[in-house]
């Protein structure tokens, strides 16, 4: 832990020594910090395989095969370190899936829900260029089907899980846009899967997915690299700086996706068909805090909302997470735009669970570990987008003598937050200067 808490402070200390200062901004800086990162919009066509599935004919253990769907999703991400490395959420969209039920089921859904990865390119891209990549992502995957006549009130049960499959692509940049093209192979490939309560089958899944995308890339910062910019961006310093709003509030928002670090022994003992479920889905994440400048630390209050439903056969099961959470962290350096930070939070969690209509409840106070970035080239921004990583660990709520888990990984991607008072102090600064 002491070496922890040294190396931190070395870093801290030394983005003086080799990073460059947020208090003066030189047309060097400008030219190189604000080429960082770009945003990227787009979407992609994801072909996910099909496979073979159990299921019970006149309670004989029979196999059918499903085929492969076709789903559209949305993508919003960045592209960062100079072209090295494309961060991104992908949002798929369901209702347009094009695919296909065998005869013997009413319904059969295999999906794989919001993607959160990374891509690296060894050569950087830039326009006019043809580059291979490799990645890796984290999705749930989700399977579910439920036969014909089916007596079961609930139907079906889900399993989910949180898989990270490798991709390896290629990716051609024009000015404003990238066309790629690969494949993931997934090594989670087969899994048990209940027929009727205390009755397991086994479906096997293609290892292989495809996709092909169309992206805009925008340079959002390309007017900063002018003499002209590095003059008014350190105008700009001053006049928050006078203003007393380099230390400023502000609020964020963004999407954010919850990973279950843990399963429940409560559904293993009460309903083992839905203890492969990934019952947390995608959530709001709603911030309010304060910065401050020279420690170049923030403090703020962030709220969440995690759950969903879970059912099959004659069960269903409910889990909520409503939290509450202080968190105080500390920037450890800016290199070039790109500034990393880590701190600890501390939160009031009310947890819920509801069972077949019986309600359990726990309100708790918890800790936790706060980790990510902001992309901030000055400290004159208005507004910034920021990443943020949460993990709660042993989170848990006690139902019937048995532990129902919360201890999620939160990812918020991309959360866009604005400082509060510093458009005013820029409006009232040139107001002053038409009057005089």
């Amino acid at each position: 832990m002491k070496h922890l808490v040294f190396t931190l402070l070395f870093l801290s200390w030394g983005s003086s020594t080799f990073c460059q200062s947020d208090s003066t901004y030189t047309l060097p800086y400008l030219q190189k910090s604000t080429k960082f990162a770009s945003f990227i919009l787009g979407g992609d066509l994801f072909l996910l395989g099909g496979g073979e599935s159990n299921y019970l004919d006149n309670n004989q253990l029979t196999t059918t095969s499903f085929a492969p769907t076709l789903l559209p999703r949305l993508t919003i991400g960045g592209l960062h370190f100079w072209g090295h490395a494309n961060f991104y959420v992908t949002f798929p969209l369901g209702f347009l899936a094009v695919g296909s039920t065998p005869s013997v089921f009413s319904e059969l859904r295999y999906r794989q829900s919001v993607e959160t990865g990374a891509r690296i390119y060894p050569f950087a891209l830039k326009p006019s260029s043809f580059r291979p990549y490799a990645g890796i992502s984290f999705r749930p995957m989700y399977y579910r089907h439920e036969q014909k006549e089916s007596n079961f009130s609930n139907g079906g049960p889900f399993f989910a899980k949180v898989i990270t499959p490798v991709e390896f692509g290629f990716t051609y940049a024009s000015g404003k846009y990238l066309f790629s093209a690969s494949g993931y192979y997934q090594f989670t490939d087969r899994f048990d899967y209940y027929l009727a309560p205390g009755t397991l089958g086994r479906v096997e899944l293609e290892p292989l997915t495809f996709n092909f995308g169309i992206y805009r890339y925008m340079d959002t910062d390309r007017h900063m690299r002018t003499k002209k910019a590095a003059r008014n961006l350190n105008l700009q310093h001053e006049v928050l700086e006078k203003a007393d709003r380099l230390s400023t509030w502000y609020w964020g928002l963004g999407p954010s996706a919850a990973l279950q670090m843990s399963k429940s022994d409560f559904l293993m003992a009460f309903a083992p068909h839905l203890y492969d479920d990934y019952v947390v889905r995608f959530t709001p994440d709603i911030t309010f805090g304060r910065y401050f400048h020279k420690p170049d630390m923030n403090i703020g209050l962030a709220y969440r909302r995690l759950g969903g439903t879970s059912s099959g056969f004659d069960d269903e099961v409910r889990m909520d997470r409503n939290s509450i959470m202080l968190e105080s962290y500390k920037n450890l350096f800016n290199w070039l735009g790109f500034v990393p930070f880590v701190g600890a939070t501390a939160s009031l969690e009310a947890l819920r669970l509801e069972f077949n209509g019986k309600s359990y409840e726990e309100v708790k106070p918890t800790w936790g570990i706060i980790a990510g970035w902001d992309i901030r080239v000055t400290q004159t921004e208005v507004s910034l987008l920021r990443t943020n990583l949460r993990w709660t660990p042993g989170l848990h709520l006690e139902a019937e003598g048995e532990k129902v888990m919360f201890d999620q990984i939160e990812f918020n991607f991309i959360q866009y937050v604005r400082f509060i008072g510093r458009k005013k102090a820029y409006q009232e600064a040139r107001k002053q200067r038409q009057s005089r």
